[in-house]
């Protein structure tokens, strides 16, 4: 079975860079692509991915994950890029639209409305039906595949993608009130959700 990305990360915490390196397998390709499809840069979008995963190993102690790991590496790279965009390195593309969709760590109030997310995600996760919200944890937390998910759960693949489309609709459902935000969410390759 796959370690869970939470798991990997406590193993980075303890200084482990084969941990680090496992997480860069899972996640340096959709943090690249990701940055690519905004700059039009692989080589720019290469150090940002290179620079989130540097920050992550020498600031590893001081790091403190409440929720996925994903939605966090995606974050950190959304927030490089926005970086390189203000620092003018992609004069291409217009900072007030890429503004919209990333929230600005430093406005109070966007900082608020995302951890305001968060916390509603988590409840409507708890909310789901048991079956559904095993399914969706060991996807979206654990990294499992489909087929993973089934044999864990002794379940077919079918049920497994039942399951996660009832969670997505629940979810996003409960999540539309919160517009700018989700679409950010989305967007990052699957994002929270």
């Amino acid at each position: 079975m796959t370690v869970s990305d939470r798991d990997l990360f406590h193993l980075i915490q303890t200084d482990n860079q084969r941990a680090l390196k496992e997480l860069m397998d899972r996640y340096w390709r959709p943090m690249f692509l990701m940055a690519e499809s905004v700059l039009n840069d692989s080589a720019t979008s290469e150090e940002i991915v290179q620079e989130v995963f540097i920050n992550i190993w020498n600031k590893r102690t001081s790091i403190h994950i409440t929720h996925s790991i994903k939605v966090y590496l995606f974050a950190c790279t959304r927030y490089q890029i926005y970086r390189q965009i203000q620092q003018k390195r992609a004069p291409h593309v217009d900072i007030d639209q890429f503004s919209q969709l990333v929230p600005d760590p430093y406005d109070p109030q966007q900082a608020l409305e995302y951890r305001d997310l968060l916390d509603r995600l988590e409840t409507l996760i708890n909310e789901l039906p048991p079956r559904c919200r095993e399914v969706y944890k060991l996807k979206r937390e654990d990294n499992l595949s489909q087929k993973e998910i089934a044999e864990a759960l002794q379940i077919s693949r079918k049920s497994v993608e039942n399951q996660l489309t009832i969670a997505l609709k629940k979810l996003r459902a409960g999540l539309s009130r919160y517009i700018w935000l989700s679409t950010f969410l989305l967007s990052t390759v699957g994002g929270l959700i």
